[in-house]
């Protein structure tokens, strides 16, 4: 049956709810003694999640601020999301630390990334 209300044409039709991670400083931000193969670690996540369609892009925030990265994250659900974001190497050894939002985003399900 179709809808009686009339569709505003400057809305996306093609809506779908991701998670926006915003990756911050966290209280181990400047520390590197014992964490030499935590970029290495970092970047095996991210290449591990976004080929499992988990993150689907993520890049640095180049400011200099509190905020260092980005991430786009699919979900069924804000928990499963936080298991993911929260399973990054840099999260666990304190020097990135998470705030997750939800969001509608234009379908991404053909966006695909490579590395």
């Amino acid at each position: 049956m179709p809808s009686s209300t009339p569709r505003r044409p400057d809305i996306p039709r093609n809506l779908k709810p991701y998670f926006l991670c915003l990756l911050k400083k966290g209280p181990r931000w400047n520390i590197t003694e014992g964490n030499e193969d935590l970029m290495p670690r970092y970047l095996a996540f991210l290449r591990r999640e976004t080929e499992a369609r988990r993150i689907l892009f993520a890049g640095p925030i180049t400011d200099g601020g509190e905020l260092v990265a980005m991430v786009i994250l699919e979900a069924p659900n804000a928990e499963e999301a936080n298991a993911v974001a929260n399973a990054n190497p840099s999260v666990e050894s304190g020097h990135f630390i998470t705030e997750l939002h939800p969001c509608l985003l234009p379908t991404l399900d053909t966006f695909k990334v490579e590395y």
